[in-house]
């Protein structure tokens, strides 16, 4: 990796964490979702400082080409993101259907007091 390749990544990603922190301020996204993404981006930063790294990784996993581990940890990370995001569906799954369910029992009561 050229050092000019470096210092452009360096750069993109201070700058994308700055975007994560100034949209948690604003209440645009909540921490919880962001933070398996700030993860990627210190993943990111790491091996973006130090290249060699990821020779080193695949190497003691057994990894042939270091672009083959950059695949499956890709692969991994897709995984935790689905996983989060159902966990996060089913959550508001469940509170959808409790806030139906209040309703629906605020509207009788409101319609056997005018009865």
């Amino acid at each position: 990796m050229t050092v000019q390749l470096r210092i452009i990544l360096f750069i993109l990603i201070l700058l994308t964490f700055a975007l994560f922190v100034d949209q948690i301020k604003q209440k645009k996204l909540k921490l919880q979702y962001t933070l398996t993404w700030m993860l990627l981006l210190l993943f990111i930063l790491i091996v973006t400082v130090f290249p060699g790294i990821l020779g080193f990784v695949a190497n003691i996993m057994g990894i042939a080409l270091p672009i083959n581990m950059i695949f499956f940890f890709g692969f991994l990370f897709t995984l935790v993101i689905i996983y989060r995001l159902t966990m996060a569906v089913s959550k508001q799954s469940e509170e959808i259907k409790f806030l139906t369910q209040k309703v629906a029992l605020l509207e009788k009561e409101i319609n056997d007091k005018h009865k």
